[in-house]
């Protein structure tokens, strides 16, 4: 199944970001490449958030690379295919994109608490794309976890494909885990 549209880094909230602004234009990389060489203590840099769902309730992550070059393409995120390794290696879990109801991303597992003391050692930032399909005739609706994807399709009301997609997609703040150490939400 060919993937038409992505919601990874584009069905962000808009009102929030991760400390400052870089864009994905070739001038905001230009802007970016001199502030780094001509300050190289610079410390700060804004990654767009991607806002997605976990257990219920949103979750915010960034995505950074992927091992398909059309997600990357549509995503404006690095194109890495040895990504794609990881799934062999047992080293992803599945990330859920409904592809015919807009909504955000839902993932199985987060971080908890976020950072050095995380107890969820199972938890991984390597996310393999399982896509969500409803069915003609049922009835499409904001899906928030795993759990509620799954008693879908057991009653029949949509499928799930897992692809050999990779995505880099580093949990940055859920209510049951908290924010990212060292990470500022602004508005």
């Amino acid at each position: 199944m060919p993937i038409t549209h992505f919601a990874l880094g584009r069905v962000a909230i808009a009102s929030f970001a991760v400390v400052a602004t870089v864009g994905t234009s070739a001038a905001s990389h230009a802007f970016a490449q001199n502030v780094v060489q001509a300050s190289p203590s610079y410390d700060q840099v804004t990654l767009p958030l991607v806002t997605g769902w976990y257990d219920g309730r949103p979750a915010l992550y960034i995505s950074t690379e992927t091992s398909d070059r059309q997600v990357a393409a549509m995503t404006h995120i690095t194109y890495s295919p040895k990504l794609a390794n990881a799934i062999a290696g047992n080293a992803v879990d599945d990330i859920y994109m409904i592809t015919n109801f807009h909504q955000g991303n839902v993932i199985p597992l987060a971080p908890a608490p976020e950072g050095p003391g995380n107890q969820r050692h199972q938890y991984t930032p390597l996310w393999q794309l399982n896509l969500v399909t409803w069915k003609q005739g049922s009835h499409p609706h904001l899906l928030r976890s795993e759990a509620a994807i799954l008693a879908e399709v057991a009653q029949g009301h949509a499928t799930v494909q897992k692809t050999n997609i990779v995505i880099n997609c580093p949990i940055i703040y859920t209510p049951q885990g908290g924010l990212f150490p060292g990470a500022k939400l602004q508005r």
